[in-house]
């Protein structure tokens, strides 16, 4: 599934939602949904901001050039979203800050969208986008996905943030929707910094850490919060 179709079936559970997209780059996701309101942040669009707010006439649209940090702390205020995507840097640490932020943005009944955290293969885990492509360089690969370690994230929240349930899409490359619904959490937690160690064998060998599921039901699990 792309994002778009992902995002936009999230965004119709809402009247009149407000949207709310880190990490836009070239704007096709941000572009093809529709919500009342969206907003736009990336520390530099890939796209002509000119054509792209003729692309969305008639929605209320916002575009912010700069890091997701800086909207966090000087721009978005009091401002909060219905669903948020986030699909900025792809590092663990960058995407914990910008989830982390995002939660204390997010409306009632509000959903949060994470991109990228199955990296299909090592070189797309690595954290960073040098080394990746050093490596697929050395190696002779041609697959240019670069995932980072998102994914370390999930076992962030599946630790940490009980009071968040989530799930993530089998149909694509690795989305995880998550809502607020407290969940039960091991005891036997990992430390932080044991989490910021986790490798791509990590990923691959515990899956099960990552909730996947196809996406109807996922969308079933958020109709049934809004009843």
């Amino acid at each position: 599934m792309l994002r778009a179709d992902v995002n936009q079936a999230i965004l119709d559970l809402y009247e009149r939602p407000s949207y709310l997209e880190i990490g836009v780059f070239d704007g096709n996701t941000f572009n093809a949904v529709r919500a009342a309101r969206k907003v736009a942040v990336d520390i530099a669009f890939s796209c002509d901001l000119a054509a792209e707010r003729v692309a969305v006439a008639g929605q209320d649209v916002h575009f912010h050039e700069c890091s997701s940090d800086d909207y966090f702390a000087h721009i978005i205020g009091n401002d909060c979203f219905d669903v948020i995507f986030i699909d900025g840097l792809h590092t663990f640490d960058q995407t914990l800050r910008d989830l982390l932020n995002a939660i204390g943005h997010l409306r009632e009944g509000g959903t949060i969208v994470i991109d990228d955290v199955l990296p299909p293969s090592y070189a797309a885990s690595l954290p960073s986008q040098r080394d990746s492509n050093a490596f697929r360089a050395a190696r002779g690969i041609r697959n240019v996905d670069w995932m980072g370690d998102v994914y370390r994230v999930i076992f962030f929240l599946r630790d940490y943030l009980p009071g968040f349930s989530f799930a993530t899409l089998v149909e694509n490359h690795g989305e995880t929707v998550l809502w607020r619904q407290t969940r039960a959490v091991d005891a036997a937690t990992r430390p932080v910094e044991q989490i910021s160690r986790l490798g791509f064998a990590d990923c691959q060998l515990h899956r099960e850490a990552f909730n996947i599921r196809p996406f109807g039901d996922i969308m079933d699990l958020l109709r049934a919060r809004r009843r």
